[in-house]
């Protein structure tokens, strides 16, 4: 069994959740040097950058940081020991990168109206990259749908139509954003972020195929 991974992963986020929470304190601006220059990095910009591990607003450790290490290991266990079919398609630093980006996404669509709160309206915490882990699991299992066949050739439409109501509802979200303070919507943003990034990357080798197909039939119908 491989575990080995799966702890990685865990201990990586264990360990960023620690030094971003802890190092990145908007109190203390922090300078950096680069080739004889000083740039100082002000407290918005470490809100910003902090914000996929940064829990100091969360007030729990438990439920911001132990309890999502322990989901990223059993979840990476499963997907790296127990689903074939998500180990062809995907990975656990995959998921793990798209769910950071996806993080960035939310706390940059959350600072658009809220400028001007103590924190820039920039939502911090490791909720998105622990939900980003329990989409990727539920998408694996589609393994499980027995006689998928039956359905292969509605494939084409139902991912163009995901695809756009991802990409339609990620605009309505951050549209909203600007009249809503509800934390749903940041969430929701944050997930779709992530679903507008990971289906296309899971499903890669069935829209290739799908554009295969499409286009020998096209050829053909055009070459008669």
């Amino acid at each position: 069994m491989e575990v080995l991974k799966p702890a990685l992963a865990a201990a990586i986020f264990f360990f960023l959740t620690i030094c971003f929470s802890y190092y990145f304190n908007p109190a203390i601006p922090h300078s950096i040097s680069l080739a004889g220059w000083s740039v100082t990095i002000g407290a918005e910009a470490q809100y910003f950058i902090s914000s996929p591990f940064n829990i100091q607003t969360e007030g729990s450790p438990v439920y911001n940081l132990y309890l999502p290490t322990v989901l990223i290991f059993l979840l990476g266990l499963y997907l790296k020991n127990l689903n074939k079919a998500f180990q062809e398609k995907c990975s656990l630093r995959a998921v793990f990168i798209m769910a950071i980006a996806a993080s960035y996404v939310k706390s940059l669509g959350s600072m658009l109206y809220y400028r001007g709160y103590s924190d820039f309206g920039i939502s911090l915490g490791t909720s998105i990259i622990t939900l980003s882990f329990l989409v990727a699991f539920l998408i694996s299992l589609e393994v499980y749908i027995e006689r998928k066949e039956r359905f292969d050739h509605l494939y084409g439409h139902f991912m163009f139509a995901l695809l756009s109501s991802l990409v339609l509802l990620l605009g309505m979200l951050i549209f909203f954003s600007f009249f809503s303070t509800s934390s749903f919507i940041v969430h929701a943003m944050g997930l779709t972020a992530f679903m507008a990034m990971f289906v296309p990357f899971y499903e890669r080798a069935n829209i290739a195929r799908f554009m295969r197909e499409e286009g020998q039939e096209a050829f053909a119908v055009t070459g008669a």
